[in-house]
């Protein structure tokens, strides 16, 4: 079999796609990050978008990005090491280590790449590296990246401290990372992290929490950390700009020393270009809307609660926690391909996922400070006609 066979015995999508219920790769008409969005030339609720605090279009921050290419053009043009290092990104590292309590911060193209990048940097040769079972998949990747250099990679689980505490108490080498996701992005329940701290402290482990779904939105906006209390006590968050901060791009905060290492050494940093002007202007600018709005709790989390309510007396198998994000679970993969598209159909955008993404096939729902109520009560009608009559429908015509 020659290395392209794989490519053209894949037909899990087309199967999908000749049923009329492929729902990936959506080509929206317009932004998707508010609470209403356009797709197929009509206007959907979204009930999809990791836009949080809703600022992916607010005023200030577009027009700190219109300003930004204005000044400076689209792009970098080249590693931030060399080249494609600006002003405004060391302004976003000092604003960031600021606002979250760090000695220094730095930039990366992505979230994703930022946790590669950490990971990879900081785990080798006879170090171990422990993740939470449902970490991110940006978390995996880097400790599988890591493996390479020499790290061993250990897996812990689902937010059980005790777990972890039984593992460390054996592990062969004190050199140890623990990372876990602050919110998860799939499971919709947050990381129990003053436990996690107390087990990292007790075995002399360092703690990574990936803060991507927390920032923004938990902790007067500081995320997962401040709202258990913890800091100072975790050496090494990450984020993303591409949820609550409306943009692109993530960061790692930590000591200064740990950043210069990483500025010099993470090859995710050293090899990619520099984040766009725009991108690192929208973030520092959803950065101070958050700081100015930091003691006013987001509309997302009330609209979150009524929601998961709502569904939940409508039968839904309803999981998550108090969080943003809802996963709603269905029996098959046919069952919730046929909701999602039979709820696009009538007007909400709700993300489908499936196995190995998460344990099982679920819609997964993101509330934003955008979804007023009148918005959620018409998604939720939309909701109830699929459990009454829209899906026993659809299974008698299959």
């Amino acid at each position: 079999m020659d290395l392209l066979e794989k490519c053209r015995a894949y037909t899990r999508a087309d199967e999908a796609r000749d049923a009329g219920l492929y729902p990936y790769y959506p080509a929206f008409q317009g932004p998707s990050g508010g609470g209403q969005a356009v797709l197929d030339g009509a206007e959907v609720c979204m009930l999809g978008s990791s836009d949080y605090r809703a600022l992916s279009l607010n005023p200030q921050v577009v027009g700190a990005a219109q300003d930004a290419i204005a000044l400076l053009g689209t792009s970098t043009n080249g590693p931030r090491l060399l080249n494609g290092n600006l002003d405004l990104h060391e302004e976003l590292e000092a604003a960031l280590a600021g606002f979250f309590g760090y000695e220094a911060a730095l930039v990366f193209a992505t979230g994703y790449m930022t946790n590669l990048g950490v990971v990879s940097c900081l785990a080798g040769p006879g170090d171990q590296v422990y993740l939470d079972e449902r970490a991110h998949a940006s978390l995996v990747d880097g400790a599988r990246l890591a493996t390479a250099s020499g790290a061993a990679v250990r897996w812990f689980g689902h937010n059980d401290p005790d777990d972890l505490a039984r593992q460390l108490a054996t592990a062969p080498t004190r050199s140890v990372l623990v990372a876990t996701s602050g919110v998860f992005s799939v499971e919709g329940d947050q990381a129990p992290v003053a436990e996690l701290v107390a087990v990292c402290e007790e075995y002399g482990a360092t703690l990574l929490v990936d803060d991507a779904h927390g920032v923004g939105v938990f902790g007067r906006g500081r995320g997962v950390i401040e709202h258990a209390e913890m800091q100072g006590r975790v050496p090494l968050m990450t984020l993303t700009f591409s949820t609550a901060l409306a943009s692109q791009g993530g960061a790692v905060l930590a000591d200064a020393k740990t950043i210069d290492f990483l500025r010099h050494t993470s090859r995710p940093q050293i090899y990619s270009a520099g984040l766009s002007p725009a991108d690192t202007a929208a973030a520092h600018a959803a950065l101070r809307e958050i700081r100015r709005h930091a003691d006013r709790e987001p509309d997302a989390l009330a609209a979150a609660e009524h929601l998961r309510r709502a569904l939940g007396a409508l039968g839904y198998d309803v999981a998550g926690s108090a969080t943003p994000v809802i996963p709603v679970r269905f029996p098959d993969e046919v069952a919730v391909l046929a909701a999602q598209r039979l709820l696009v159909d009538h007007g909400v955008y709700t993300n489908a996922v499936l196995p190995p993404t998460g344990e099982g096939y679920q819609l997964t729902i993101a509330c934003t400070d955008a979804h007023t109520p009148d918005v959620l009560e018409a998604a939720i009608g939309v909701f109830a006609a699929l459990r009454k009559d829209l899906l026993p429908r659809y299974r008698r015509a299959a």
